[in-house]
C-alpha cells in the first residue's frame, strides 16, 4: 500500500515537474527575445548613450577625485558597497520588483550596472573619502547621499524611462542605501582595527 502511494506520488510529481532541458529551452527563448529587443529598442538610442557615458565617466571621475594616499581603503569600501548593491539589484530585477527598459548590453547582470557604479558606488566612495574618519559625519553624509539617490536619481532614471518600478517604491531604497553604507563603513573600520593589532 505504502509502495503504491509513494510510486503514485513520484509519478505525479515527475509528470508535473519541469525538466532541466525545458528550462534551458525557455532561457534560450528569453535571451533570443531579449537580444532582439535590445537591438531594436536600446542599441545606439539616446538613452543607451546615457549608459555608455555613465560607464566611461564614472571610473575617470573617480580616478581624478580619489585620494591616492588612501587608495586601497577607499577601493575596499567601494568594493564592499558595490558587490552588495549589485547583488541586491540583481535580486530585485530578477524578482520583477523593478526592471530596466534600457540596457547597456543584454549580457550584463544587473542590467543597470552603469547606474550602480556611476551614480551609487563612486559617490559613496567619495563620501567615505571625505567623511569616513568620523562616525557621525559619515552617517550624516551617507544619509544625504542616500536621500539624493532614492528621491532624485531614481526618479530621474524613471523619467528617462530607463528604470521602471513594478512593486518597488523609491522610499524603500532610502534606508537600504543608507544602512548598506553604514555596514560597509563598519566592516572597513573593523578590518583596519584588526590589521593594526597584527602590526
Amino acid at each position: 500500500m505504502v509502495y503504491f502511494m509513494v510510486h503514485n506520488f513520484l509519478h505525479v510529481y515527475l509528470m508535473n515537474s519541469i525538466s532541466f532541458d525545458h528550462l534551458i529551452e525557455v532561457e534560450k527563448s528569453y535571451f533570443e527575445t531579449l537580444n532582439q529587443y535590445w537591438r531594436d529598442q536600446n542599441y545606439l538610442t539616446a538613452r543607451w548613450w546615457i549608459l555608455v557615458v555613465l560607464s566611461v565617466l564614472a571610473p575617470i571621475t573617480w580616478w581624478k577625485l580619489v585620494d591616492k594616499k588612501n587608495l586601497i581603503e577607499i577601493t575596499a569600501f567601494g568594493l564592499f558597497y558595490g558587490v552588495s548593491a549589485i547583488i541586491l539589484d540583481s535580486i530585485g530585477s530578477n524578482a520583477m520588483v523593478w526592471t530596466y527598459s534600457v540596457r547597456l548590453t543584454p549580457y550584463l547582470i544587473p542590467q543597470l550596472y552603469p547606474y550602480d557604479v556611476g551614480v551609487v558606488i563612486v559617490p559613496f566612495m567619495i563620501v567615505y573619502q571625505y567623511w569616513g574618519n568620523k562616525t557621525i559625519n559619515f552617517i550624516i553624509a551617507a544619509g544625504f547621499l542616500s536621500a539624493f539617490l532614492a528621491f532624485i536619481a531614481e526618479p530621474v532614471m524613471e523619467w528617462l524611462e530607463i528604470y521602471h518600478e513594478i512593486t518597488w517604491k523609491n522610499i524603500y531604497s532610502f534606508p537600504i542605501y543608507w544602512i548598506l553604507g553604514i555596514i560597509c563603513w563598519f566592516i572597513i573600520k573593523r578590518f583596519k582595527k584588526i590589521e593594526r593589532n597584527f602590526k
